[in-house]
């Protein structure tokens, strides 16, 4: 020993004999002393249909209404300014697994298949991935959309009618159970997972399984304009629309307890510390703030895009995020937290690595109402909007909202000077292949009032799709 140091050599020895028997010290030295690297971590994506942020505990909102989401989300990174980018499921649900909006990615319509050549998330991920999904809306099921042969399991029951109507769908006991029995048989312990789940619960009409005991109740009344109302929302004696909130926020509190349920079963088979838990929504639900109540796709008003998104996983900085954030960003930000390479064109960001979105940041968003398509982008406080014709593409309308002052979006401006950020949607909208985001082979829908959904449903598919509102 030298002045308290180990000699070269006497390192080298203790090197050899702490790896292998000496007849193996070279190759241990070269390998097998090289620590390999760490297993990939889970990957969970809960979903939800038509869920507002601003109904949600750690959101604000003052009722109980998701006591187990809180419980399971106060570790984790909340965004208070996210975005979708569709507001509609299926391509709002295709951005999120795609990282492209809908403009780029194609999907556009109700019972559209997402097309071959598209990539998506099952296909990012690392070949050790085992990934499975459970989806719970008819617009989700294989034959609608054509997603099982990107999943390992791809489970789409949604065939029984829930009570009270005939809706076709799959409520939250169910799914959950669903997951609980294939985490329990069918998943390969061996492997890390992908495992997305959509619950369609919030969707309206409002209407827990008849064994749910409801909670909230209101003081005064708002006066229900039924005209303002899709026929499939309108409940017969009901015509306070206070009474509606009650319902969506039964919903809410519904699901909420088998999101606990499925979180607390994954957590019994595996450390979920160790996992990276998503939770967002496809897009969010009027209520009484504008034109039509108690519904969603017609619009890109705040209420209708704007989405929960939180994101727990190990070294994640908890609390609230004010950072814009959208659907497309949900991919990078996967890719990046479990160490897989994220391409160069994925039209979003990493949320939570030390890459900072520029200041100047624009996300988009779009929704449709009868002939005419409503276009958005929204950078910092600034959000413009534009009306498209259905067919001809004409720009009809720009206007300007001002949300730091204008929260609610009741005073339009005109939008007229020439701002970057409206000049991007304008070259967006030129750019578009589809006439209004409309692909032209779907044009006419099933039919003219019904543009969103394309001709390929079966009289079968009308069927469940008129029970949800999405066809008249």
């Amino acid at each position: 020993m030298t002045g308290g140091r180990l000699t070269r050599t006497r390192r080298l020895r203790q090197l050899r004999s702490s790896c292998v028997p000496a007849a193996l010290a070279a190759a241990c030295l070269v390998a097998a002393c090289v620590p390999s690297p760490p297993p990939r971590p889970d990957v969970l994506l809960i979903t939800v249909d038509t869920l507002r942020p601003d109904h949600l505990g750690l959101y604000g909102y003052p009722r109980s209404t998701t006591p187990n989401i809180d419980r399971w989300f106060a570790p984790a990174r909340r965004f208070t300014r996210a975005y979708s980018t569709e507001a509609n499921t299926s391509p709002s649900v295709v951005s999120l697994l795609s990282g492209r909006y809908p403009q780029d990615h194609g999907v556009r319509l109700l019972y559209q298949l997402v097309p071959d050549d598209l990539v998506l998330l099952t296909e990012r991920l690392p070949p050790a991935y085992q990934t499975a999904a459970f989806v719970s809306n008819i617009v989700l099921t294989d034959e609608a959309i054509g997603l099982a042969k990107r999943f390992d399991h791809y489970d789409d029951f949604v065939a029984d009618p829930e009570p009270y109507r005939e809706i076709y769908e799959r409520n939250a006991a169910k799914t959950t159970d669903a997951v609980l029995a294939w985490l329990r048989d069918g998943r390969d312990a061996e492997r890390p997972l992908l495992l997305w789940v959509h619950y369609i619960d919030p969707h309206g009409p409002y209407q827990p399984p008849d064994d749910w005991t409801f909670s909230f109740a209101h003081e005064g009344s708002v006066p229900v304009d039924r005209s303002r109302i899709h026929g499939y929302q309108l409940e017969p004696g009901l015509d306070d629309g206070l009474g509606y909130v009650d319902r969506y926020d039964e919903e809410i509190a519904y699901l909420d307890t088998h999101v606990g349920r499925l979180l607390d079963g994954y957590s019994e088979r595996t450390d979920a510390d160790d996992a990276w838990i998503f939770f967002t929504a496809d897009h969010g639900e009027s209520m009484m703030e504008h034109e039509r109540w108690f519904t969603h796709g017609y619009h890109v008003y705040e209420e209708i895009i704007r989405v929960p998104l939180m994101i727990r996983g190990p070294g994640v900085d908890a609390g609230a995020s004010e950072r814009l954030a959208s659907g497309v960003d949900l991919l990078p930000t996967i890719l990046t937290a479990i160490g897989a390479e994220r391409p160069d064109e994925l039209a979003g960001v990493d949320l939570l690595g030390g890459e900072r979105a520029p200041a100047e940041r624009t996300v988009f968003a779009e929704g449709s109402q009868d002939r005419v398509q409503i276009r958005a982008a929204i950078q910092r406080d600034d959000k413009w909007m534009a009306a498209v014709g259905v067919g001809s593409g004409e720009l009809k309308g720009v206007r300007y909202y001002d949300l730091a002052s204008d929260p609610d979006e009741l005073r339009p401006r005109p939008a007229s000077a020439p701002q970057p950020a409206l000049a991007e949607l304008m070259r967006r909208i030129e750019a578009d292949p589809d006439p209004a985001g409309r692909p032209a082979e779907f044009a006419k829908g099933l039919q003219l009032g019904a543009p969103k959904v394309a001709p390929r449903a079966d009289e079968q598919a009308r069927e469940r799709l008129r029970a949800l509102g999405y066809v008249e």
